[in-house]
């Protein structure tokens, strides 16, 4: 499965780097505004506590977690997603819960599962006025949303049911705990409502980059290049989706004729105002992570 994915990805970015005018791409980094990065590192950061209030309030039936417990364990496990393949912060978090709370790792996964789920509809929120705001959309756009929404629901559909089981068998207990929050609609809405909230900073953050290297786009063009990019890392194969991540904000950028290296160029740097802000600080923070 790794092996392929690397395969696929390095086909990729064959198809797409001799489209890449490399000199100019260097100019473009060299001459990008500095306020304008550092403005998209502030909010990613603010995203970032966005999400950790998000999974605050899924554990919140299970543990009520001190804030900045919480915003810390989301610091670290962001931190090993953007340094390990696969989906290792959650595996770090999952760990960390277990060790501090002794919280069943079944039960965070159940509680991931549903914000996956969370964020997806959260997303799909804020998509509705896409296609009012930029009628030419690429077809592969209404089928991945009309996916993703199917997967969305059907995850929170199984999520009620198996949450209302009165009796789940003993296997299913820990993973059923989880998922308490299903029947809790005000802390449904709640995590909702807030992904929404760090889905719009995420823009803001997209925005920031975008203007940062000069791009000349409509501002919602930067909710096409988030579903782009989310699409083309959904599957994880390389440690900090680096690759994938940019080649979605290319494919993103290409319906408003923005050409491919400055598409690389706002990927570049859309994906390391996402990542080094954020190993910076669990970097400084490591001793949470090893202090047993």
């Amino acid at each position: 499965m790794a092996l392929s994915g690397y395969m696929i990805l390095a086909a990729s970015i064959a198809l797409f780097v001799r489209h890449v005018d490399g000199r100019e791409l260097l100019r473009l980094l060299a001459h990008t505004r500095p306020v304008g990065m550092a403005a998209a590192c502030l909010l990613a950061l603010l995203q970032l506590l966005c999400r950790a209030s998000v999974f605050r309030t899924l554990l919140a039936p299970l543990v009520w977690l001190p804030w900045l417990r919480a915003q810390r364990c989301m610091l670290a496990s962001s931190a090993a997603t953007a340094l390990v393949p696969g989906r290792a912060g959650e595996f770090m978090r999952a760990y960390l819960l277990k060790r501090d709370d002794r919280i069943a790792l079944a039960s965070t996964a159940a509680v991931t599962a549903v914000e996956k789920s969370v964020e997806v509809l959260a997303l799909l929120l804020i998509l509705l006025p896409v296609p009012l705001l930029l009628p030419h959309l690429p077809g592969w756009v209404g089928k991945y949303v009309l996916l993703t929404a199917a997967i969305a629901v059907t995850l929170l559909s199984l999520a009620t049911f198996l949450a209302s089981r009165a009796r789940p068998p003993g296997w299913l207990v820990a993973f059923t705990a989880g998922l308490a929050t299903v029947k809790r609609p005000a802390l449904l809405v709640k995590a909702v409502l807030v992904s929404v909230g760090s889905w719009l900073v995420d823009v803001a953050c997209l925005l920031s980059v975008m203007h940062a290297v000069g791009v000349v786009a409509p501002a919602a063009s930067a909710l096409l290049v988030i579903l782009a990019v989310n699409a083309a890392i959904a599957f994880p194969v390389v440690p900090g989706n680096l690759g994938t991540f940019e080649l979605g904000a290319i494919a993103g950028l290409q319906p408003f004729g923005v050409r491919y290296d400055l598409g690389l160029a706002v990927g570049l740097l859309y994906h390391a105002a996402q990542v080094m802000p954020i190993a910076l600080l669990a970097l400084l923070d490591s001793r949470f992570v090893a202090r047993r």
